[in-house]
């Protein structure tokens, strides 16, 4: 067995929780000497590894990375994500502490992910070694399946966000694996991503080989693991080796996008997944509050569940809706805290949108709130020139939330967040379905589904002359928020703000994130990424 060792790599059955949102009594039980007995025991343990990579994801990261770092939110005056996110770098002086990227070493901290692979290791091992006599029919295939989707998941989020990163696929079961004889730690180094990429695409195959397609509204739909969801990893994962080995030069790229339209075509035809209507007064609420008709997979929040965090805590609500004060006093309703999207970026989010009769494109109206607003600067009661605290354009796609009924009387943002966070939903699979047709040689049938959205979006068929830019609007158009459209324009060299990444800079892959310093210190073998070299704090 390979020894390794990884800085802030706990033990799994050491871990006494996941974040200060959640901490899931079932990720305190996995110990060997008293684990891995029955159905049971396997079951509980895979929930660890559900439970534990919903705590790193409930902190809105996802949001962060995806989404802010777009150009297209801007921070509110006080408060909202970094403006080091969407600016241009200040590199100019390395003691600055305005420099960029200064204030974010959390963000390029990766020892919270390697929490959950190393769960997910230790479950995958545990449960192919116990007896199959211990699980009801087709339960073991289906807990491994489910494992190793979320391994593969895990390990999706590490390739795109950092690239090139440790790979470890051993359960750590001893603190023999982890220290040299002389007492050293083991080390390891960077995998080369497109290696990375290969793994996650193993790991990929046999979750699909595994698991089954669920059955729309039964209890576990879209908030666990299936073969559609695996399918929809499949997805991206070949799409994004794709880029990978078209970057590298590498032979046979295009069996990616085959293995992307292979995997697509699948979930589509048999995954049971409609697109919901954007129309009604619950539009919003069906598609977000969860396991709606397009749940794919996503990330169960509920405080009825004890799966919910509160939004003055932090979290993607935190970062986006405003909300009425429990106290009344309207000024508290955070419209000077959130991030706002400022009327300079509208038209490359909603482009057919008609600011003067407040029509065209529903999802504007739809996902946010007064899209028509004309500011520019984010909303303050001493700015010059953006004082209507009515007029502030917030996203309103996780704005479901409950009162915490035990509150302190001075607590006026005491809210349980209630929307399902969301990994993979339908809509994202038929529009990324669409870029590899749009890639292989198929524009047939990538406007037919372009046209589909456009439709349910109230707009006229497309007629455009650049099928992927369109295919990429639409991406823009209806997954804003929802973790995906940097790393789209990543993969496609797309950016429509320039601001964000100039051809330099992407050319140096420095579309990767900086590594922790903490990291950096404790672990010799790893390096800092190269574009970052001299341009952080630490």
């Amino acid at each position: 067995m390979k020894r390794i060792y990884i800085f802030l790599l706990l033990f799994p059955f050491l871990l006494n929780g996941c974040t200060d949102f959640l901490e899931p009594d079932q990720v305190n039980l996995v110990y060997n000497e008293v684990f891995w007995k029955n159905q049971n025991d396997a079951e509980r343990a895979l929930n660890g590894v559900y439970a534990l990579y919903r705590g790193v994801m409930v902190d809105g990261n996802w949001y962060e990375r995806g989404d802010a770092t777009t150009g297209f939110f801007n921070r509110g005056w006080n408060g909202g994500s970094s403006d080091a996110l969407y600016k241009p770098g200040d590199f100019s002086s390395a003691s600055s502490t305005q420099r960029s990227w200064g204030n974010l070493e959390g963000l390029s901290d990766w020892s919270d992910f390697y929490k959950v692979i190393a769960h997910a290791n230790l479950v995958i091992k545990k449960i192919e070694g116990m007896s199959d006599d211990l699980f009801q029919e087709g339960k073991k295939q289906q807990f491994l399946g489910e494992a190793y989707f979320m391994r593969g998941l895990v390990y999706f989020n590490i390739l795109r966000i950092w690239g090139n990163a440790p790979y470890i696929s051993d359960a750590i079961e001893s603190s023999t694996q982890v220290i040299n004889d002389d007492l050293t730690p083991v080390l390891i180094g960077r995998t080369k991503d497109t290696d990375l990429a290969a793994n996650i695409l193993e790991d990929i195959e046999k979750a699909i080989q595994m698991l089954d397609y669920q059955q729309p509204g039964t209890a576990d739909w879209g908030i666990r693991a299936s073969r559609a969801s695996a399918e929809a990893l499949s997805g991206h994962a070949n799409l994004w080796m794709h880029f990978l080995a078209t970057r590298d030069n590498l032979a046979n790229p295009g069996q990616y996008l085959t293995k992307a339209v292979t995997s697509l075509e699948s979930l589509k035809n048999n995954g049971g997944y409609i697109l919901e209507s954007y129309e009604g007064a619950d539009a919003l609420t069906r598609l977000y509050k969860g396991q709606s008709a397009e749940a794919i997979f996503e990330l169960n929040i509920s405080s009825e569940q004890n799966e919910s965090y509160r939004i003055d805590h932090g979290g993607v609500v935190r970062l986006t809706c405003k909300v009425v004060s429990l106290d009344g006093d309207a000024t508290k309703d955070r419209s000077s805290s959130v991030n706002f999207v400022p009327r300079s970026q509208k038209e490359l989010i909603y482009p057919d949108y008609d600011f003067d009769q407040r029509t065209g494109d529903r999802r504007a109206n739809l996902f946010f709130d007064v899209w028509y607003s004309h500011y520019n600067e984010p909303f303050s009661d001493v700015s010059s020139t953006s004082t209507d605290r009515n007029l502030v354009t917030w996203m309103k796609k996780y704005s479901m939330m409950t009162i915490d009924a035990s509150r302190a009387w001075n607590e006026y943002s005491a809210y349980f967040a209630e929307a399902n966070i969301p990994v993979f939903r339908y809509t994202d699979a038929i529009l990324l379905l669409a870029e590899a047709y749009a890639k292989s040689g198929q524009p047939g049938k990538a406007v037919d589904i372009v046209n589909t959205i456009r439709e349910r979006a109230g707009l006229t068929p497309y007629t455009g002359d650049n099928l992927l830019k369109e295919v990429l609007q639409q991406r823009i158009s209806e997954l804003i928020g929802e973790g995906q459209i940097y790393f789209d324009m990543v993969r496609n060299n797309y950016f429509p703000n320039p601001q964000v990444m100039d051809q330099a800079r992407y050319q140096q892959q420095g579309y990767y994130w900086p590594v922790s310093g903490n990291i950096l210190v404790s672990n010799k073998m790893v390096s800092q990424t190269p574009y970052w070299n001299g341009k952080t704090s630490w």
